[in-house]
């Protein structure tokens, strides 16, 4: 069975990892963010869609699908085939320590949920091989040049931007990706039910259904969880969690306290 677990290397600002599922789950892993974490998957087999934000990507082996921080994902396996692949994931302060926060425009510069695949015909071998010369380096041990793989990777990433468009998401309701992208537009903002289906001409059970069907959430459980990951980020930038809670939309640092507890498990204070 795979990994499925976030994995940095020991004072290193990147790590990777060979995953795979035999037979897999249908779903590996529930709709999640990797908080601070850019994510970049090598697909090497399986029969998978993946899920970005109300997207579906179909994929095909030695596609590349990948995120950015508050971008939530899951890989969805439609059959027992067996689930391969290798996952880098790469911290935020990779781009500042080595000098190369321009390679962040490939994550940063579009819309939520769109552009997240490179297919393979567009890849070609040059983005995979660095996936596997990075993979093992990184078995051996040799985290200096590793680095400088990873560096490299980010460059043919930016390089294959204007191409990445051609693997076409499928929109399974246009009205949820909708939904979603309003909801990210004005997390700070009073974000009611009735608010929500008034402004997309639903009734709120039919907008709760679709977009629990569609996306594994109920809308409120989504609102909070990207308020709270709004949270971590000012946080991290300096505010106190006070001024963060209600920045990003909590109408109290008792309601953040509370809805934190009930969705992470832990205490807010934990938090780094």
């Amino acid at each position: 069975m795979g990994r499925k677990t976030v994995e940095i290397f020991s004072d290193q600002d990147f790590g990777i990892v060979h995953d795979i599922d035999d037979p897999p789950n249908r779903i590996i892993s529930p709709l999640h963010n990797h908080d601070d974490l850019y994510e970049i998957i090598l697909f090497l087999n399986g029969d998978c869609e993946f899920s970005v934000e109300g997207n579906i990507y179909q994929l095909q082996v030695h596609d590349i699908v990948f995120t950015r921080p508050f971008e939530m994902h899951t890989m969805m396996c439609l059959t027992e085939k067996t689930y391969e692949r290798l996952v880098l994931f790469i911290k935020s302060s990779y781009f500042k320590n080595n000098l190369c926060e321009p390679f962040r425009d490939v994550f940063e510069n579009r819309p939520l949920g769109a552009g997240n695949c490179i297919s393979k015909s567009i890849a070609g071998h040059t983005l995979r091989d660095c996936m596997h010369r990075l993979y093992w380096y990184s078995e051996k041990q040799a985290y200096d040049v590793a680095k400088h793989i990873v560096y490299e990777l980010l460059y043919l990433f930016n390089e294959h931007k204007q191409a990445r468009e051609q693997k076409i998401a499928v929109l399974k309701d246009e009205r949820v990706r909708n939904i979603i992208l309003f909801i990210n537009s004005h997390l700070s903002e009073k974000l009611s039910l009735d608010m929500l289906a008034k402004k997309f001409f639903l009734s709120k059970n039919a907008m709760c259904r679709i977009f629990k069907a569609n996306t594994g959430y109920t809308i409120s459980n989504y609102i909070n969880y990207k308020r709270i990951l709004m949270v971590q980020e000012l946080h991290r930038n300096g505010q106190t969690l006070t001024q963060a809670s209600l920045n990003a939309g909590f109408n109290s640092y008792a309601n953040f306290y509370k809805t934190y507890v009930n969705q992470i498990g832990d205490s807010p204070n934990k938090m780094n």
